[in-house]
C-alpha cells in the first residue's frame, strides 16, 4: 500500500510540477509502456527463437544448458523474466524517450524538443527502463514472499492491478527528479 502511495504521489507530482504536466505524463506513460512492451515482445520472441536452436543442438549433442548468475537472480524472483527482455526493455526505452517529444510536441513546445539533446531524451529512457525494470522486480519480489500468484484478482493471468502499474510507479519517482532539477 505505501508502495502505492508513494508512486501516485508522483504521478501526481509530475502533473502540476510545471504548465506541461500532461506532456510529462504522456512522455512517462510512453516510454515506460513501450519500454514493458518491448521487453515482452523481445523476450518472447528471442526465448522461442532459442529454445528451438537448443532443442536441435541437443538432439545433436547432449550439452548442459548453464545459465548466468544475472539471469538467476532475475529469475529467482521472477520465473518468467529473460535477458533478452532486459535488453528489449534497455533499447526500446531509450527509442521512446526520442520519439515521443518529436512526435507528441506542440509548435510551442518544438523549440524546447530541439534544445533538448538527442543523448539526453536518450538517457532518460534507458533510466526510465532500468527503474520500470527495478519496480517489476520488487513487485515480483513482494508477490513471491506471500506466496502469492498475483496481486489481485481484478485481472486474472496479468498478476493483478499493481503489476500493472509497478513499472509505472517507480520510474514516476525519477522521472519527477528527471524534470524537477
Amino acid at each position: 500500500l505505501l508502495y502505492l502511495s508513494i508512486g501516485f504521489r508522483f504521478v501526481l507530482l509530475i502533473a502540476v510540477v510545471s504548465d506541461r504536466g500532461a506532456y510529462h505524463i504522456g512522455n512517462l506513460l510512453f516510454v515506460v509502456w513501450m519500454s514493458d512492451t518491448g521487453a515482452l515482445i523481445f523476450g518472447r520472441v528471442m526465448k522461442s527463437t532459442i529454445t528451438r536452436q537448443q532443442q536441435q543442438h541437443q538432439a545433436e549433442s547432449k550439452q548442459h544448458n548453464q545459465k548466468g548468475f544475472i539471469l538467476e537472480c532475475l529469475q529467482s524472483i521472477s520465473p518468467g523474466k529473460t535477458m533478452y527482455g532486459l535488453f528489449g526493455a534497455i533499447i526500446t526505452g531509450p527509442i521512446s524517450a526520442i520519439l515521443y517529444p518529436m512526435a507528441f510536441a506542440s509548435s510551442n513546445e518544438l523549440s524546447e524538443v530541439i534544445d533538448n539533446p538527442l543523448a539526453q531524451r536518450a538517457m532518460l529512457g534507458f533510466i526510465l527502463a532500468i527503474a520500470g525494470i527495478i519496480g517489476d522486480l520488487a513487485e515480483s519480489s513482494v508477490k513471491r514472499l506471500s506466496t502469492k500468484k498475483d496481486s489481485g484478482k481484478l485481472l486474472p493471468g496479468h498478476g493483478g492491478v499493481v503489476d500493472r502499474f509497478d513499472s509505472l510507479l517507480s520510474s514516476a519517482v525519477v522521472y519527477y527528479y528527471w524534470i524537477s532539477v
